[in-house]
């Protein structure tokens, strides 16, 4: 009897430890683990259609937006320029976003720096740079590479 108590004892403690390892292997604390980027460095799928453009108006609208079933939430703007009407200007994932000092809401005047997609008859913009009055956000540098990847090329 004490041999069967000494093998079910043993027996549960490897259940134990073992379920104690692998819950933390997967586990995914916010912020600490690795986490792959969904994002890559902006390429025009069409050689000429791309270009850089600035738009200066005022956001009607800020929402967010999944451009890819793998991508994480995307933070976006409507702006309403006087000369270009309204541009969809598309800004970052959700959680870079959220990390920085910046807050955009309806009614304020903006001007946004990027690059210009023209799909299907719509202008859309991928913003590298917004300002409104003293403040800036810098999203990507001059080669569209965002400003959340860890590791960038010289």
């Amino acid at each position: 009897m004490k041999r069967w108590h000494l093998i079910s004892l043993g027996v549960g403690m490897a259940v134990f430890v073992g379920c104690t390892c692998i819950s933390s292997a997967y586990a995914q604390g916010r912020g600490q683990g690795f986490r792959p980027c969904p994002y890559a460095p902006y390429q025009c799928p069409v050689t000429g259609v791309c270009k850089p453009m600035t738009v200066t108006g005022t956001v009607s609208r800020v929402f967010t937006e999944t451009l890819d079933d793998k991508a994480y939430p995307g933070m976006a703007i409507k702006v309403d320029s006087k000369d270009k009407g309204q541009i969809h200007v598309h800004l970052g994932p959700v959680w870079y976003l959220e990390r920085q000092e910046f807050d955009l809401s309806p009614g304020q005047e903006v001007t946004v720096q990027g690059i210009c997609v023209d799909e299907a008859g719509k202008t859309r913009l991928v913003a590298a740079r917004v300002a409104t009055g003293d403040n800036v956000l810098l999203l990507r540098d001059l080669e569209g590479r965002p400003m959340w990847e860890a590791w960038r090329k010289r």
